[in-house]
C-alpha cells in the first residue's frame, strides 16, 4: 500500500481543527499539540496546511526547536474573478493548497494571501488564476488539489462551474479515503483527471484532532463556531470520526 500522508490543520484554522502549534507537552487538560503528536510518534516531518498563514511562525520556530521539518501550505478559496462579488461569482468558488519551498516562496504566498484577503475578500479571501501567475515560481511554490472542496469535488456535487487553468504549474492532486459516501466517486474522477493531466498524486489523510474518541469534542467545537447545537448541527460531511491522527496510524500499519 502506498504511503498515506498525514496533513495537520491547527487551531489556527479558526473552527476546523482541534489540535494546536503548542512547543510543550499537553496537559490532560488542554488541546493536543501537533508537535507533541509528532514527538510522540517519531516523526521527523510534518506537514502543515492551514486556512490562513497567522500560524506559520510558531510553527517554525517549535518545529526547528523540536528538529522537525516543517512543510508549510496554505488552504485558498480560488475564483474565476476576483473583481467578481456577486452569488453566481460563488459558483466558480473551489480550495487549492500552496506550499512554500523556501524563503522566497514564503515571501510570494504572503503577497498572494495579502491580494486574496484585501482585494479578493468576499466572505473568504479569494484569488484568481490570473493574479495567481503573476506570484508564481515552481522554484519556490508548489500547488496541489485537496480532495475535499476542489474543483472537481465541488462541480461533482454542487454543480459549481469551477474552470482550472494549471498549465502554469504542475499541480499534485491528493487522494483520500475517510467513509464518506462519496469518496469513492471523487476519488475516481481526481485519479482520471490527474492521468489526463498527467500529474501526480497523492494518498493523504487530513487530520484535525488525535483520535476517534475526540470526534465528539471536534464536532462540539464545530458546532459552537457554527452556532449550531449537536442535535442539529447543520455541518456538512460530519459523519465520520475517520479526520484523526489514530486513522493515520491504521492506514500506515503503525
Amino acid at each position: 500500500m502506498a504511503q498515506v500522508l498525514p496533513v495537520f490543520k491547527s487551531h489556527y484554522s479558526i473552527g476546523k481543527s482541534i489540535l494546536t502549534l503548542s512547543n510543550s507537552e499537553s496537559s490532560p487538560d488542554e488541546s493536543d499539540s501537533i508537535f507533541d503528536i509528532c514527538k510522540e510518534n517519531d516523526l521527523k516531518e510534518v506537514v502543515l496546511v492551514d486556512d490562513n498563514m497567522s500560524g506559520f511562525l510558531e510553527a517554525y520556530q517549535n518545529s526547528k526547536e523540536n528538529n522537525i521539518k516543517l512543510i508549510f501550505g496554505t488552504r485558498i478559496t480560488i475564483c474565476n474573478d476576483i473583481q467578481q462579488k456577486d452569488s453566481d461569482s460563488l459558483k466558480s468558488n473551489s480550495k487549492i493548497i500552496i506550499f512554500i519551498k523556501n524563503e522566497e516562496g514564503y515571501k510570494r504566498l504572503i503577497k498572494i494571501f495579502s491580494l486574496a484577503a484585501r482585494d479578493g475578500f468576499y466572505y473568504h479571501p479569494r484569488i484568481d488564476y490570473k493574479n495567481l501567475k503573476k506570484f508564481w515560481s515552481n522554484n519556490d511554490l508548489s500547488l496541489v488539489i485537496p480532495f475535499y472542496d476542489s474543483y472537481i469535488f465541488n462541480n461533482s456535487l454542487y454543480g459549481s462551474v469551477c474552470v482550472p487553468e494549471l498549465e502554469f504549474c504542475p499541480p499534485t492532486y491528493l487522494l483520500e479515503d475517510n467513509d464518506l459516501p462519496f469518496d469513492e466517486m471523487i476519488r475516481d474522477k481526481v485519479i482520471y483527471q490527474a492521468k489526463n493531466d498527467k500529474a501526480e498524486t497523492q494518498s493523504a489523510q487530513s487530520i484535525y484532532y488525535k483520535q476517534k474518541q475526540d470526534f465528539k469534542a471536534y464536532l462540539t467545537f464545530r458546532c459552537i463556531n457554527n452556532r449550531s447545537h449537536l442535535d442539529k448541527p447543520e455541518l456538512e460531511h460530519m459523519t465520520s470520526d475517520e479526520f484523526c491522527f489514530e486513522s493515520w496510524k491504521e492506514k500506515n500499519d503503525h
